[in-house]
Formats: structure tokens, C-alpha cells, sequence
């Protein structure tokens, strides 16, 4: 009689799960009332807790694998106790997860600060061992235990094992921002010293990341010491008012957006480089005068590993006097083509134009689901030098952590001759990357069908835009207050409805609200 693995028996109860529940979610959609559909929701949410809890112990037993190499060259496979993060666990499971590599790599350190919370006193303890208690009870779901997890980074095992035990109470019912907020107020009770690092450490780190957002837009992300963010929002803002006064923009919100890239490209010096593709064998494509102003083009913008969308007038503007030669690229995939090898070398090291070609081609990290840009990489030999060449055929951009994992046993990775790499992992999973398609750009024709964007309300009394100086103290004073602290004067002569507002009575306007769309704090 053969008896089942531990992991055969947590995929077969998975599956045996999921048969139940697509059968249970089969009733006619008028079974049941509200009160009867949010205690499903409410056992739903246990049971997700509860499968994320038993997803944290397998990330903890796979990463407690790692292969080594005998003397003899065979390759065995060698247990660690929990705790143990083997070098190549984060890529093996972003590929049986399908998420990126940055994700995979947080949820295995999150399964195993919770989930391989060890003894007090031993190295593997870190005091977390309560949220992954409350997850398999039910009572706690990942992200919010992560949250918590967040908060604690940097305590010791023993405060934040009080910490997590004083908010046992709490875990099944408040939601991310509440426990947050508790989490730094017993921190600030019982380690102040943690809370004044953890600032120090965000001051120094503070740093402003870009990438690509919506089609045609990118999306920024900043942090900034306090009184240097103070000063420039002023300055941001001033100009966004006016930008606002005299009809440039319409929202505040686009007006602060025009004011930063207008304040920053006022004060900088910017030459513009913009080179031609065309497929190998074809002719390179002239500019071509704007069809219509209003058309969207797909361009590839240099140290973005994503394409983006611009105007076509701006485009052909910027054409005009700042083309460079065609670059030939492969017909297949689109990336970039040495041709005849012309830019390869004998040495092992690449030259500067080779290895400006190769991330230009690539971009990016090619371990799959990596998003590292490629002036941050390795350039790596597929095949090992002196076997393989140094040549764009045979280079490839890897991040210092997936270089190591590409020479970890059990790893393969292969570039085609269109520039894809195909990686096979050690369980078998082959999963393929492509180089920036410098070809397949797409065009957005403006139809005229465009709907208007909707008007917001203006203040009648304040006649400066869409805004009022009331909304304006909302957003910028109050924002980030207390709600206690939320208070306004209201116009006692205008009709009023009474309302509750933190236990008080108060009143309000009546008329609509002049951000329909949402608050504006």
C-alpha cells in the first residue's frame, strides 16, 4: 500500500476544497438574505486566512530545501530545519505562484518570520508566531499580518512577541490601518528608541522611484524628509493655483502634476536622443507630418523597461532634429540586432558599446517576473566564457541575486537567436522572457469620440476655481490630522440638516458635494 506525501495530501485536500466550494457558490442568485450572505463572506475570509496560514508552511518547507553538489557531481537535495531560506526558494515559488520576483521574495520572508517563529532565545525566534496562530484560526488574513509584521521589523523576538500578544484581542476584528496605528502606539510605549531608528533609517532612504502607470501616464513615488517636502508642496502648489486661475489646467490635482514637471524641467538642461527601428532585411520608415493631433503613439523610452504613450505632434516635433541612424531589430520579437556580431569581442569582459547595446536590448532583468532596470545588472554569459562568446547573442542582463540563482544546480537558461531567454527551474517549470519590443508599437487614433471630462462644481462664493478655501484647509491643513482635530466653521444663515459626526451633534451645508468623485482628504 503506498502511503501519500505531506505535499500530495495538501494538494489533494486543495483541490477536494475548491470542488466543495464551486458547488456551494452554484445556488440560484435569489437564495438567501443579506444577514445570511455576510456570514458566508465572514467564513470565506476564515477560510482564506487559514489557506494562506497552510500556504506559509509550505513556503517554509520549500525554502528549508537547497541543493548541493557531492564530490562525485551528484546533485542532492539536503533538509535545513524551518528557518533556513535557500538561495533559489524565492524564484522556484514565483514561478508555482506566478508573481513576480519582488513579491516572492516578501512572501517567503513573511511566511518565515511567522511561520518558523522559533524558541526564545535561538536564532530563528523573532516573536511572530502569534499572527500565524491567528491565521490558522481563522482570525487573521496575510496582509494585515503582514502590517503588523511591517511594524515589528526591527523589534526584538521579546517585544514583539508582547506586542503581538497584547493585539490578540484586536486581530480578528480591526481592520490594516487600525492595527497599524495600535502597533506604533505600544511600540512607542514600550521601545521609543525603535520608532526615533525607524525614522533616522526612512530619512536616509528616502529616495523617488517612476514607473509606468496608466496607458500614456507614469506613475511616481516619492519619500522626503518632512521640512524638505514641506517646502516644495508650497512651492508646488502656489504655481498649481494659478495654473488653475487662468484655465491651464482644470482639477487641482492635473495642476499639481504640470507644476512639478514644469518646476523641474525649468531648471535642468535636457538633450533629447530618438532613434529609429526597423526590422532586419526592411527599410527604416521616415517621419511622417501628424495625421491628427490628438493620436497616441507607442514609443520605448530609455531606462524604462516598459513602452509608453505620447502625442504623435510631439513625437514628430521631437523627430524632426534629433533622429539618429535606424537601429535593426529582430522581425520575431522586436529587440535589437547586432548585425554580423559587430560589436562582439575576444576578451571577457564587454566593451562600452556592447554593453550599452545589450541593455538597451533587454531593459531589464531576464529572470522572469524581475523588474530590476538594466543599468543595475550583471551582464552575464549564457553559455560560461571562454565556451560562449562575449557577444549580444550571448549576453544577457541578470540582477546580482538571479546571476547566483542561474549558477545554482538545477538551473538552466537558454537565449534564442530573437533574444529569448527561456529559464527551466529544478522542478521542471520553463518559463520564457523577451526582450523590449523595439518594433510592435502601437497607434491610438483620436476619433473625435473622446467624452468631455466632467466639470467640477466651483464655490459661488469663492469664484476662484474648483475649489473653495474651505476645501483648500481640508486637503492641506486637516488632511493628515486627527479625526478629532476635522473641525470647520460652517455659515449658520445657510439651510442646515443635523448630522452625527464622533459622538457630537453638528451640522452641515446643504447643498452637493464639490468633489463628486471622492473627498478631498
Amino acid at each position: 500500500m503506498t502511503v501519500s506525501t505531506g505535499p500530495q495530501q495538501v494538494l489533494d485536500a486543495a483541490r477536494s476544497a475548491a470542488d466543495v466550494l464551486r458547488s456551494a457558490l452554484d445556488a440560484p442568485l435569489t437564495a438567501g438574505t443579506r444577514e445570511e450572505w455576510a456570514a458566508a463572506l465572514t467564513g470565506l475570509r476564515a477560510l482564506a486566512s487559514r489557506v494562506e496560514a497552510a500556504r506559509d508552511l509550505a513556503l517554509v518547507r520549500l525554502a528549508a530545501i537547497e541543493a548541493e553538489v557531492l564530490d562525485d557531481g551528484e546533485v542532492v537535495e539536503r533538509y535545513h530545519a524551518p528557518g533556513h531560506v535557500a538561495l533559489d526558494a524565492p524564484s522556484i515559488a514565483s514561478g508555482a505562484l506566478c508573481v513576480g520576483a519582488v513579491h516572492a521574495e516578501r512572501l517567503v520572508r513573511d511566511a518565515v518570520r511567522r511561520a518558523a517563529d522559533g524558541p526564545e532565545g535561538t536564532s530563528t525566534c523573532t516573536g511572530l508566531g502569534g499572527l500565524h496562530e491567528a491565521m490558522a484560526a481563522g482570525r487573521l488574513d496575510s496582509y494585515r499580518a503582514s502590517v503588523v509584521a511591517d511594524e515589528l521589523h526591527e523589534a526584538p523576538a521579546e517585544v514583539a512577541a508582547a506586542v503581538v500578544a497584547a493585539l490578540d484581542p484586536h486581530l480578528d476584528h480591526e481592520d490594516a490601518g487600525r492595527l497599524r496605528r495600535r502597533t506604533r502606539r505600544m511600540l512607542a510605549r514600550v521601545g521609543p528608541d525603535l520608532l526615533r531608528r525607524r525614522a533616522v533609517r526612512a530619512r536616509q532612504e528616502s529616495s523617488l522611484r517612476r514607473w509606468v502607470g496608466e496607458p500614456g501616464v507614469d506613475t511616481w513615488l516619492g519619500t522626503f524628509p518632512s521640512e524638505e517636502a514641506a517646502s516644495a508642496w508650497a512651492a508646488i502648489d502656489a504655481l498649481a493655483q494659478q495654473f488653475v486661475v487662468d484655465g491651464t489646467c482644470a482639477t487641482v490635482e492635473r495642476a499639481r502634476a504640470r507644476a512639478l514637471t514644469d518646476l523641474v524641467t525649468g531648471n535642468a538642461t535636457i538633450d533629447l536622443r530618438v532613434v529609429l527601428t526597423t526590422p532586419a532585411g526592411g527599410a527604416a520608415a521616415a517621419p511622417s507630418a501628424p495625421s491628427a493631433p490628438g493620436d497616441l503613439v507607442e514609443v520605448a523610452v530609455s531606462r524604462t523597461p516598459h513602452p509608453v504613450l505620447v502625442p504623435r505632434e510631439w513625437l514628430s516635433r521631437t523627430v524632426a532634429g534629433a533622429v539618429t541612424d535606424p537601429a535593426l531589430c529582430q522581425p520575431s520579437s522586436g529587440g535589437l540586432l547586432d548585425p554580423d556580431c559587430a560589436l562582439s569581442t575576444s576578451a571577457y569582459r564587454p566593451g562600452p558599446r556592447l554593453a550599452a547595446f545589450v541593455r538597451a536590448r533587454d531593459g531589464r532583468c531576464r529572470f522572469p517576473g524581475c523588474h530590476v532596470a538594466a543599468r543595475f545588472c550583471d551582464l552575464d554569459h549564457v553559455v560560461p566564457w571562454p565556451t560562449g562568446p562575449t557577444s549580444a547573442a550571448n549576453l544577457a542582463c541578470l540582477c546580482r541575486r538571479h546571476h547566483r540563482v542561474k549558477q545554482r544546480p538545477g538551473w538552466s537558461a537558454t537565449l534564442g537567436p530573437d533574444g529569448t531567454m527561456t529559464w527551466t527551474d529544478p522542478t521542471g517549470r520553463v518559463r520564457t522572457t523577451a526582450p523590449l519590443d523595439a518594433l510592435g508599437a502601437a497607434v491610438l487614433p483620436d476619433t473625435g469620440s473622446d467624452r468631455p471630462p466632467t466639470p467640477r462644481a466651483t464655490s459661488p462664493r469663492d469664484g476662484r476655481g474648483p475649489f473653495s478655501r474651505l476645501e483648500f484647509r481640508l486637503e492641506h491643513a486637516l488632511g493628515d490630522a486627527d479625526p478629532p482635530l476635522r473641525r470647520c466653521r460652517l455659515d449658520p444663515h445657510r439651510p442646515r440638516e443635523p448630522v452625527l459626526v464622533h459622538g457630537r451633534a453638528h451640522h452641515r451645508r446643504d447643498r452637493p458635494p464639490p468633489f463628486p468623485d471622492r473627498p478631498p482628504f
